[in-house]
């Protein structure tokens, strides 16, 4: 039927099409080699500490740094490296003492390069040699180098308005480098990138990786370490599988300071494939001289406890931890010692308030006598009986708040002689925190009073008790002592107030 020969001519449409699917599918994927899917992974990364070096213990006390080598005006110091300072025609370089035989490898490098001109010179140079070019002409390396440099070149030497910029150029040992043109006629690959007087470091990450050499650059605007952005990438590049990692760097008529921070080298080992262990890398004659070097070491260090115990026979078996005091014992022993100190402080100014209370019961006696007595001979020109007994309730709530600011502090002693006492180390900042309160307030005190009795404004002609039949009544009281006395009791009153509102505030961390 009609409905038949419909039904199969698309069956074999349908077969037709999937014929040409997978023939298009194979033909398309038939030349992709085995293994190519999982090709983008990320290689594994090992930090080689050796040819790297990093603040902030750069230097060493000597002026050297770990495995590397620093020549010319290089200046390590335990942060950075100084390559060049900011004068002219200065030269400097660092390079790694040991050679690198890694097939693939990848640097991270971050420097400033900073000047008060609004040109620099001459630039920087990042290296990977078969040999140390520690002096010459190129940025501050030798000439004519087998392998790659990667140049910050800072001065315009063919005025055609391209610098400062990043240079990447190759070497076989046979080229001589192009300064005229800076070294455009050279160049494998170059980019227009400012990294002179950036607010932050300039970081670059050079990575050979499989033949390829790619050269990625943090401009230094932001302070994430990785904001990168490619500047220059160079595909099927041969470079000695041995070599030298080296910095170097120049100045000309133009100078600028040249700082590098730090060098990092890591290790690149292709997806799949083992890293080589760390045992491998270590000779086994450097293997026998550490060990070696070790065991002198223990000797010695054996030598030296047993001579220590023969000297100190009574601390033979004890544990050294308890030769030295721990944490918890160094806080109880400041504790006490402040205690203490205050302890003594309170003392000193009950003895204080206790002679003063004395004198201000004599002088009150005096002036209770001397009024009585002229009150019976009636006698004119003398003080009105009004002021007098104004001055005899005065006094009297003088000797009042004394009273009560003396048994203020000897509750006060009281408290810190049982604290004292007490040996457990709990509520320990709060102990200390009353104490340092207690402490501050009495030396506020002490302050107030010194500066009223400073700032004294009276003498003795500005109040005058007259009693005229009495002529030896101003060596029983005088104006002065008079006068005194009144401040003395006026600062007291304010310190007992002050100190009562602390001590109130403070029992609550003692009790």
């Amino acid at each position: 039927s009609l409905g038949e020969r419909m039904c199969g001519l698309v069956r074999q449409a349908a077969a037709a099409c999937l014929l040409i699917f997978s023939l298009f599918f194979h033909a398309t994927y038939a030349d992709i080699p085995a293994g190519a899917v999982g090709s983008t992974d990320a290689p594994h990364r090992r930090f080689e500490y050796k040819y790297s070096f990093k603040g902030p213990h750069l230097a060493q006390s000597d002026g050297t740094i770990p495995f590397w080598v620093h020549t010319g005006n290089a200046i390590p110091s335990s942060d950075q490296i100084r390559i060049t300072t900011s004068l002219k025609s200065q030269r400097g370089s660092v390079w790694t003492k040991n050679k690198m035989n890694f097939a693939n490898w990848e640097a991270e490098v971050t420097f400033r390069v900073s000047g008060r001109g609004r040109m620099g010179a001459d630039g920087l140079a990042i290296w990977f040699t078969s040999g140390q070019g520690l002096e010459g002409p190129v940025y501050g390396a030798a000439d004519s180098w087998n392998g790659v440099g990667i140049f910050f070149d800072s001065f315009d030497n063919d005025g055609k308005k391209n610098n400062p910029a990043i240079i990447v150029v190759g070497n076989n040992g046979k080229l001589i480098y192009d300064h005229q043109n800076d070294g455009s006629t050279q160049a494998l690959a170059t980019c227009l990138r400012d990294f002179r007087n950036k607010p932050y470091p300039i970081r670059a990450k050079v990575t050979y990786y499989k033949k390829s050499l790619t050269v990625m650059i943090n401009n230094g605007f932001t302070p994430d370490r990785n904001d990168y952005e490619l500047c220059a990438k160079i595909d099927n590049m041969v470079i000695p599988y041995e070599g030298y990692f080296g910095i170097s760097a120049a100045t000309g008529g133009v100078a600028d300071d040249h700082d590098v921070l730090s060098f990092l080298l890591f290790s690149l080992t292709e997806p799949g494939q083992q890293p080589p262990p760390p045992e491998a890398e270590i000779p086994t004659e450097e293997k026998e001289k550490y060990r070696a070097e070790f065991e002198n070491f223990q000797q010695e260090l054996d030598k030296k406890k047993e001579a220590f115990q023969k000297e100190h026979p009574d601390v033979q078996g004890e544990p050294v931890e308890e030769l030295y005091e721990s944490v918890n014992d160094r806080e109880i022993r400041q504790i006490f010692e402040g205690q203490s100190q205050i302890h003594l402080e309170i003392k000193q100014l009950h003895r204080q308030l206790a002679v003063i209370l004395d004198e201000q019961r004599r002088y009150v006696t005096v002036v209770s006598d001397e009024i009585i007595k002229q009150g019976a001979q009636g006698q004119p020109g003398q003080v009105p009986g009004k002021d007098l007994d104004m001055i005899i309730n005065t006094q009297q709530e003088v000797l009042r708040t004394l009273n009560e600011l003396r048994n203020s502090f000897a509750e006060s002693l009281r408290q810190v002689g049982s604290l004292q006492h007490q040996g457990n180390a709990a509520g320990t900042y709060e102990t200390v925190q009353h104490i340092n309160d207690i402490k501050e307030h009495l030396h506020i005190v002490k302050r107030n009073v010194e500066h009223l009795i400073q700032r004294n404004s009276f003498h003795p002609g500005n109040f005058n008790i007259s009693c005229p039949e009495l002529p030896p009544m101003p060596s029983c009281l005088s104006t002065v002592h008079f006068v005194v006395f009144m401040v003395i009791q006026s600062i007291l009153f304010i310190g007992y107030v002050i100190y009562r509102s602390q001590q109130e505030a403070a029992a609550k961390k003692f009790f």
